[in-house]
């Protein structure tokens, strides 16, 4: 039998969620740093459009300077709800000395055990749902300032 320590289970979901929550928190940070240059400055696109005078000739354009960030929709995702569900057979619940801060523990069987067919291996579902979150309030404020420069 394979033997584990259920608490130890707990701790080992708890921060791959923690991970994966660190992984998507990245992308984003590496999302943003593609719309500016190692100075920091923001790159642009240039775009030509229709003068707002309507004394200028219809066909007069003029020349938008527009940082590329201000142009598309800011996405940020995170983790909204993990759902986990395994088979594990119970153990015994150790009380030893070392436990004596965190209080018993529970063994259970992970499924490493043989059988007439060799190992038997444990089973998990995962569910994991992401949702785009709302951009942070920094990001709303450099896109507010990059907006207002080109107007």
């Amino acid at each position: 039998m394979s033997q584990q320590r259920f608490d130890h289970l707990l701790q080992a979901i708890h921060s791959a969620v923690l991970k994966a929550q660190e992984l998507t928190e990245e992308q984003h940070i590496m999302q943003i740093a593609k719309y500016f240059d190692e100075d920091g400055k923001p790159l642009v696109q240039e775009l030509y459009v229709p003068t707002l005078d309507p004394d200028d000739d219809p066909e007069a354009m003029t020349t938008l300077t527009v940082p590329l960030l201000s142009l598309l929709p800011p996405s940020a995702i995170k983790i909204k709800e993990l759902k986990l569900k395994f088979k594990v057979g119970l153990g015994k619940i150790k009380v030893e000395q070392a436990d004596s801060k965190n209080g018993p523990s529970l063994d259970i069987d992970m499924g490493g055990g043989g059988g007439i067919f060799g190992k038997r291996q444990a089973t998990a579902k995962v569910e994991i749902t992401f949702e785009a979150g709302d951009p942070s309030e920094s990001f709303l404020r450099i896109n507010d300032y990059l907006v207002k420069s080109v107007v």
